[in-house]
């Protein structure tokens, strides 16, 4: 495994989300954070430097779009999804959550319906509610070990009043990359009812070995002329709080409306960070991502290995990507809330806990694998002592 994924960086202090805000957000400040989805690792070193170098210069003036940007983004799309776009399919926004917002507020209308697929990642409820949609749930088909979309539910949620799906791509929290055969469904019950999709594909660079990322938009002519596939460096090269996504809109018309809704609200602009971070990423970051995806896949099979061993009332559940791990607590004799303050209060670890994701997550929590494997080891022991002092 690579080294420089060992190293243990100090984060507290730095005003992170994941370490120091863990008293407010758990009301506990002795906590090992393995909660909010960025990674305790450094940017790749050509991405720093191109920061730097920006730093350097001295002036932070308004920054208008670089063409160089473009070229990488469609470099990184061709060369990772064999998916090529024009240029002119490109939107730049701040986040991919403020993209999805802006999407609906475009084209629906207050009580229209959105349907999401559950359990989800969880600002998808807010993101529809808040904007005074009517959220529909396609809930996953789980058999227990492995999750499958619902076509059939899917099918009779589907009414007059629904505009829009939003699809997980890869599917956060449970780990599923989604084959062709099934976007190649969802793409056909979309061109039937004739809806929107808009695909979060944030997660599509963070494969594990065996799995391959196919655009929706790439299914077929149907599926580009409908979609807004929402991407972003930020998850795959730690770059969240630079603030950087982008959204591929090949239909022109959707473009044009998506544009100048984005001009009437200001949020037509990114920083000159943004775009410096992105160029460098796209064109330098692949060799480093290579070796992240092996580290955070040998974090997954060192878990399920260790909890196979010593926590056999838990199950780490079958994934195919991205650096979230699904764990199953059923087993346990708590409740959703007991179970959460059994893990804040005696193992002593903060943790994404499964309702949050919907009532489909109850039995679930999510743990974050893009730590050095001394704080997984640290975390997994904390919960094993914990485990053990119940005497499960």
């Amino acid at each position: 495994m690579s080294k420089r994924f060992d190293e243990v960086i100090e984060r507290r202090g730095t005003n992170s989300m994941k370490w120091d805000m863990t008293k407010q957000r758990f009301g506990n400040e002795d906590l090992l954070p393995m909660w909010v989805a960025d990674m305790d690792f450094r940017a790749p070193q050509e991405v720093l430097d191109s920061l730097h170098a920006t730093v350097e210069h001295g002036i932070f003036g308004y920054t208008a779009h670089s063409k160089s940007v473009d070229k990488a983004v469609q470099s990184w799309l061709k060369r990772r999804y064999k998916w090529e776009i024009q240029a002119n399919s490109l939107i730049y926004t701040s986040g991919i959550v403020p993209t999805i917002s802006f999407i609906i507020q475009a084209f629906t209308e207050p009580g229209d319906q959105v349907i999401i697929q559950t359990p989800v990642y969880y600002p998808f409820y807010d993101v529809v509610k808040k904007n005074n949609r009517e959220l529909v749930k396609n809930p996953l088909a789980f058999d227990g070990d492995h999750y499958d979309m619902d076509f059939e539910q899917l099918e009779s949620a589907i009414t007059e009043k629904t505009k829009m799906i939003v699809l997980c791509h890869p599917h956060n929290p449970v780990g599923r990359v989604w084959k062709r055969e099934e976007l190649e469904q969802l793409a056909a019950i979309c061109e039937k009812h004739d809806l929107l999709l808009v695909s979060d594909e944030i997660h599509a660079d963070l494969l594990f070995k065996g799995h391959k990322h196919i655009p929706f938009a790439s299914i077929n002519e149907d599926a580009a002329s409908r979609t807004f596939t929402c991407l972003a460096p930020s998850k795959t090269f730690n770059l969240a709080g630079i603030q950087t996504s982008y959204v591929v809109v090949e239909n022109e018309q959707l473009r044009v409306k998506l544009a100048n809704h984005l001009s009437n609200s200001f949020a037509n602009s990114v920083s000159s960070f943004a775009e410096v971070a992105t160029e460098a990423a796209y064109t330098h970051g692949e060799a480093w991502l290579e070796e992240l995806m092996d580290y955070v896949e040998k974090n997954y099979e060192f878990v399920r290995q260790y909890v196979t061993e010593h926590m056999p009332k838990l199950r780490v559940m079958d994934s195919e990507g991205t650096y979230l791990l699904w764990l199953e607590c059923s087993k346990l004799p708590f409740t959703p809330s007991e179970r959460k303050k059994w893990l804040v209060e005696e193992a002593g670890v903060a943790l994404n806990h499964g309702p949050i994701f919907g009532e489909e997550g109850k039995s679930f929590e999510r743990i974050n694998l893009a730590c050095p494997r001394a704080t997984l080891q640290e975390g997994l022991d904390r919960i094993k002592e914990a485990y053990e002092g119940r005497g499960f």
